[in-house]
């Protein structure tokens, strides 16, 4: 008992829980930032693709794990049992999927066409900066210094809030960061989420669900021009990581 305790809630606080916390609030604040430009569409899509996504959201983790000389597994970005984890977040996502259909089938005047396959590979991107942020970076140090439990509350809380700007449902995106951030705890694996089980979730909550989720505008430029950017910085982390393992770097 005493070890599930342990597990759940410890109080060990350092250098990288200040990062954490420092890293989720900035995060926090490129979001209430987008509010005053309602009517400037172009500074809240550099606020959230340059300063949410991709700054904050995809450079800082990998940059922070690769010099800190830690492992991406550690993180759960890795492609441990792959062959067991993925299997589930399929099957996970077509469960999802079926009860979303079930419950709010969508509307008569939904059409599957290519703005609307543009704004799907755009949510798919925005998860991706999801994924690992809030599961992957806030959620494993703040596990570090003060538990599993408290880790997936603080991960969903700084999940939720950081909608501040496009869609503020906090109670009902708190539950779903609880859900997605306790599903990648159980096995430590990013693969256990992305990209079916929180694909089908997040795209099918502000495609169809959503009443108050901001517009997405011209999502095929923004899009195509996050892919590189993020690409570009997985691609070159990966290089990094892979001579640093071989003695080459």
């Amino acid at each position: 008992m005493k070890n599930i305790l342990r597990g759940l809630f410890r109080w060990q606080p350092s250098r990288e829980t200040f990062i954490a916390l420092i890293a989720g609030v900035i995060v926090l604040g490129l979001s209430v930032a987008m509010i005053p430009f309602e009517n400037r569409p172009w500074l809240r899509i550099i606020l959230r693709d340059i300063g949410q996504i991709y700054l904050m959201g995809i450079l800082l983790p990998l940059m922070f794990i690769l010099h800190s000389g830690d492992s991406f597994a550690r993180f759960g970005l890795s492609l441990r049992k792959w062959y067991i984890f993925l299997p589930i977040n399929f099957a996970l996502g077509v469960l999802l999927l079926l009860q979303f259909l079930s419950k709010s089938p969508p509307p008569a005047e939904f059409r599957l066409d290519a703005p609307t396959l543009w704004k799907t590979a755009y949510i798919v991107v925005a998860l991706f900066f999801e994924l690992l942020f809030f599961y992957a970076f806030l959620r494993t140090l703040f596990e570090q210094a003060l538990g599993s439990a408290p880790g997936i509350i603080l991960a969903a809380l700084f999940y939720a809030f950081h909608h501040a700007g496009f869609q503020p449902e906090f109670g009902k995106l708190f539950f779903v960061g609880v859900l997605y951030a306790t599903t990648y705890r159980l096995g430590n694996s990013a693969l256990l989420i992305y990209p079916f089980f929180l694909g089908v979730g997040g795209t099918y909550d502000v495609l169809i669900q959503s009443r108050v989720v901001s517009p997405i505008l011209f999502p095929a430029i923004r899009t195509l021009f996050l892919v590189v950017l993020i690409l570009a910085t997985v691609t070159w982390t990966w290089n990094k990581q892979r001579n640093r393992a071989l003695g080459l770097a």
